[in-house]
């Protein structure tokens, strides 16, 4: 009885003693800052145990008795090990401050599968953009910082990724581009307006080469660029940035567009403030900028304002741009218990801007002057407002997020220079007069007879005729005009025609968009993040005129790391997607079964074959539809038209790669090399074709037969179906771009506060049009002299690439001075529009060789018709200056 009352006794004490759990708990904050670190992972080595810190940095663990070794880590900070003993009953308070990590390896991204992991976790190739990094650059927009990264391009606003874009005039961008995950591309155009970027609140930019449409849908083609914004810390933070930038005078007098006189004012499309502070007297182009943002914690909320201003008279004439930006980041973390959270909020944005641009000189004199046919501007004014709302479960593993968004955009179209007037041109003319009144006679009386020899030649279809007789007619009447006459006579014209379409009226587009997330996190380190997106774009357009589309899709994808060496990714999407009454742009056929969607695969590993060295290999698949503007265009800018095509197909490919990655450290100096190999191939891709269009029909005229009728009906007072010179966007080629990119990254600590930083790259590619034989081949049998060939020359290369790239970036930083430099060489384009130049050797001039003389040329009109060789074209220009070329800045 004594013994089974001593064994009671020492059970309930067991029971009483195991009913106080032993817990451990405490903070986890930045080694330097004192901040929380949210999110960091507190473990017990050896077993499943173990949870994730709160929004103040805090954890707790309960059950924990005896001796344990503590794990505290977080990405992109070095882990913590901590060893001790937790009585019964008892609770031990253990507080860690990590260290920020200095490996290069243990950046932090977002964009590869729309999670936070470690970039030598990532089975794509990648590339982060610190904002230290951008800010030394003390760039206008954030494309200045992105050209010196490795393998990244912007040609014409647009980034092209290894070679995967071209020119595209601004529209139509193969590259999704994000801000905090969110679109920023033009739901109308399909475009990137890089003034939409808070310069003054970035955080970092992460760029992912490759097809990734899987989770990012239309657009990711290329690849992906995400801009990440700052988010507030514990201390309120303000920043302020004021710069100002004075253009160069060109070497070459007839280059600059402003006069040389000291107080005589300047005629610029907007004016930097600076001029009515005092620097009015500075004859050159101004730039200037005011950057500001504010971001603070009031309790559970996250308060960040920024706001921008800036001005770019620009370096050449009409190519100016003048914004204004606001925004408004608001992000509430609601109290929750241990192990659950949640934050909600908005992002409200407000831009204003207007900027101009043209993409052909005056004359090879002035080639910071427009064309008058093809100058343009654009006025904007849009709002947007992003409301988000998110809860993770860290028991469960289990995750939501929303996002979504509405934005409105009111623009129109200008036309930035005023067409020259027809005394303008009459005064630069040493006219014969006898000659002319002759002439008028002749006409007034119904004598068609001096034209006879011009009509003659039309019905014939012979051009050689046609241009000797328009030489002698010119000769005649005007002896000294020029191809700048010319084409200001063609530009008040042109602008006189299509004047009911010159109205600036607002345009107007509706864009509103939903994505919901669900991810699962296992303890074995698996996870699936899957969703569906919805978006909807309603359109009025004087441009477009009025147009609607949808797009749905579902997508998944799974990730996991085996043995801390091997991580695997895979995914798919489904989508759907129409415009109007196009209730499907693509099919899937399952058995008997047709579904209007198109799937998209990926898959990529990275395997850790030692301590610091990485291979991985990842293929995806990519498509863009093509914008509103792409397919139902139709404008008239200053004489150039954009000419709808309806049916424009979408585009698709796929991307794989194979790259190693290994990181070294020698004493002071530590750094990167990183090798990939990859192949891109694209299908039905979309590129826009110049040529001569009818302006009723918006046929591409190719035939002397089509302009003999245009003459004949306008010679009769028909006006409608006109001549127009022009764009039209199209399904143009199968492409394929393959090639290797090597780059170095480096870091040597010169002495204490003191590091000089490098990084060097290497990128070679062949961006081959794979139909370029049978191309040549059907080329060979055009026999109308207005038939547009698809380049400039018959070699197997895409248009506006090259073949190398080299780029070096060096930073010498001492505490909180830095200077540096960025070098850049690359050689020479490989082909360019066939309007532009036509590089085949020939016997004789082709009427496209005497059309461009006139268009682009410089020179008088008699000589460049008689073929003489007196004046100075795009031809001569591209011979000799299509080389290799390298720029330097400093900073």
């Amino acid at each position: 009885m004594k013994l089974l009352k001593t064994i009671t006794i020492l059970w309930c004490i067991c029971v009483c003693a195991g009913a106080h759990a032993q817990i451990i708990e405490g903070s986890l904050t930045d080694e330097s800052t004192g901040e929380p670190l949210v999110g960091a992972t507190v473990r017990i080595a050896g077993t499943q145990k173990g949870t994730v810190t709160d929004i103040d940095g805090n954890y707790r663990l309960e059950g924990v008795a005896g001796w344990n070794q503590m794990e505290f880590s977080y990405v992109g900070y070095s882990s913590e090990s901590r060893a001790l003993a937790v009585l019964q009953g008892e609770t031990k308070r253990v507080d860690c401050q990590l260290a920020p990590s200095s490996d290069m390896l243990d950046e932090v991204v977002v964009s590869a599968g729309r999670f936070e992991q470690n970039l030598n976790e990532v089975t794509v190739s990648m590339e982060v953009l610190k904002a230290d990094d951008v800010k030394k650059q003390s760039p206008a927009d954030v494309t200045h910082a992105l050209k010196t990264l490795s393998g990244v391009e912007i040609v014409d606003k647009q980034p092209s990724i290894r070679g995967g874009g071209g020119w595209t005039y601004s529209v139509g961008a193969r590259s999704q581009i994000l801000l905090d995950g969110m679109s920023m591309l033009s739901p109308k155009t399909g475009e990137i307006n890089w003034n939409q970027i808070p310069m003054e609140n970035l955080s970092q930019i992460e760029v992912i080469k490759g097809a990734r449409s899987v989770l990012y849908g239309s657009s990711a083609l290329n690849g992906v660029i995400n801009i990440r914004t700052e988010r507030p810390g514990l201390e309120p933070q303000t920043h302020l940035s004021v710069y100002t930038g004075i253009y160069g005078r060109y070497k070459t007098d007839s280059y600059n567009y402003t006069n040389n006189e000291f107080w005589k004012p300047q005629n610029y499309k907007v004016m930097a403030l600076g001029r009515s502070l005092g620097l009015n007297s500075v004859r050159q182009p101004l730039y200037e900028g005011i950057d500001v943002s504010h971001t603070r914690r009031i309790g559970d909320l996250d308060l960040s304002i920024s706001g921008n201003l800036f001005t770019d008279e620009g370096y050449r004439e009409q190519a100016y741009n003048q914004r204004a930006h606001l925004a408004c980041n608001l992000d509430y973390h609601q109290a929750m218990p241990t192990g659950l959270y949640m934050d909600y909020g908005a992002n409200v944005s407000y831009m204003g801007n207007q900027y101009g641009d043209f993409f052909a000189w005056r004359s090879p004199s002035q080639p910071t002057k427009p064309s008058p046919v093809t100058n343009m501007g654009r006025e904007e004014n849009s709002f947007t407002v992003d409301p988000f709302f998110n809860y993770t479960n860290d028991e469960t593993g289990i995750s939501h997020k929303i996002r979504a968004r509405y934005n409105f955009t009111a623009d129109n179209l200008t036309t930035p220079t005023a067409s020259a007037s027809i005394l303008d041109v009459l005064g630069r003319q040493d006219i014969n007069t006898d000659n002319v009144v002759d002439f008028a006679k002749s006409l007034l009386n119904g004598d068609m007879e001096p034209l006879l020899p011009i009509i003659s030649a039309i019905s014939n279809e012979d051009y050689k005729a046609l241009i000797e007789n328009a030489a002698d007619l010119v000769t005649e009447f005007f002896p000294n005009m020029t191809t700048t006459d010319v084409m200001d006579i063609s530009g008040m014209v042109m602008q006189l025609m299509n004047k009911d379409q010159e109205r600036t009226v607002a345009d107007h587009t509706h864009y509103a968009y939903v994505d919901y997330q669900f991810a699962k996190q296992w303890k074995n380190s698996a996870r699936i993040t899957t969703g569906a997106t919805w978006n909807h774009v309603g359109n009025i357009s004087q441009v477009t005129g009025s147009h609607v589309s949808d797009n749905a899709a579902a997508y998944l994808q799974y990730d996991q790391r085996f043995f801390d060496r091997l991580s695997l990714s895979t995914g798919m999407r489904l989508e759907y997607y129409r415009i109007d009454d196009h209730y499907k742009e693509a099919t899937l056929q399952l058995g008997k079964w047709e579904m209007p969607v198109r799937p998209v695969f990926r898959a990529g590993i990275n395997y850790r074959a030692g301590k610091a060295s990485f291979i991985r290999a990842s293929f995806g698949q990519g498509y863009r539809n093509p914008s509103i503007t792409e397919k139902y265009a139709r404008k008239d800018i200053g004489g150039v038209g954009a000419y709808p095509n309806p049916e424009l197909k979408p585009e698709s490919g796929y991307n794989a790669e194979l790259g190693f990655k290994q990181a070294f450290q020698k004493g002071k100096f530590r750094g990167m090399v990183d090798v990939a190999g990859f192949y891109t191939e694209y299908r039905n891709m979309i590129e826009f074709q110049f040529g001569l269009f009818n302006n009723d029909t918006y046929e591409l005229v190719t035939s002397q037969e089509a302009i003999n009728q245009m003459v004949s009906s306008a010679l009769n007072g028909d006006m409608n179906g006109m001549l127009g010179i022009g764009a039209q966007f199209v399904n143009v080629s199968h492409a394929r771009i393959y090639g290797v990119e090597i780059e170095t990254t480096g870091d040597y600590e010169v002495f204490r506060d003191s590091h000089l930083r490098y990084q060097a790259s290497y990128l070679f590619s062949e961006p081959e049009d794979a139909d370029y034989k049978a191309r040549n081949e059907e080329e060979l049998t055009y026999t109308e002299p207005l038939k547009m060939k698809y380049s400039s020359n018959t070699s197997k290369y895409l248009k506006y690439r090259n073949k190398h790239t080299v780029k070096l970036s060096l930073d010498y930083n001492y505490k909180r001075i830095s200077i540096g430099t960025n070098l850049a060489w690359r050689s020479k384009i490989l082909a360019v529009d066939y309007l532009m130049v036509d590089e085949r050797e020939k016997e004789e001039k082709t009427l496209m060789d005497y059309g461009r003389e006139i268009l682009f040329g410089e020179g008088l009109v008699s000589e460049f018709l008689n073929g003489n060789e007196h004046g100075y074209t795009l031809a001569d220009y591209w011979q000799k200056h299509n080389t290799d070329y390298w720029t330097m800045d400093l900073h």
